[in-house]
C-alpha cells in the first residue's frame, strides 16, 4: 500500500531535493515525517487530496499528501 508525498519549500531538502516520493500508507502523517527525518515543526500545513488535515491523519492507499513548509521572514 502506498501514497504520494509532495514536498514544498525547504521540506524538499529533507528528501534529497525531490518534490515527490512514494510513502507507505497506514501510518499517520506525523509517523511518516518521523520515518523520513523531517522535523514536524517545519511543516506548517498538511493537505491530503486537496483537503487540509492534521498531522494525526492516517495516510490511506492512493492519497496525495502535500507538505507545506513554515515560511519565515522579517
Amino acid at each position: 500500500m502506498s501514497a504520494h508525498l509532495h514536498a514544498l519549500g525547504i521540506i524538499k531538502s529533507y528528501i534529497g531535493g525531490k518534490t515527490e516520493i512514494e510513502v507507505e500508507a497506514g501510518n499517520t502523517v506525523r509517523e511518516t515525517l518521523r520515518a523520513l527525518n523531517i522535523p514536524s515543526e517545519v511543516v506548517a500545513l498538511v493537505v491530503v487530496n486537496d483537503v487540509p488535515q492534521s498531522k494525526e491523519y492516517r495516510v490511506q492507499e492512493g492519497d496525495v499528501v502535500k507538505l507545506i513548509a513554515v515560511v519565515g521572514g522579517g
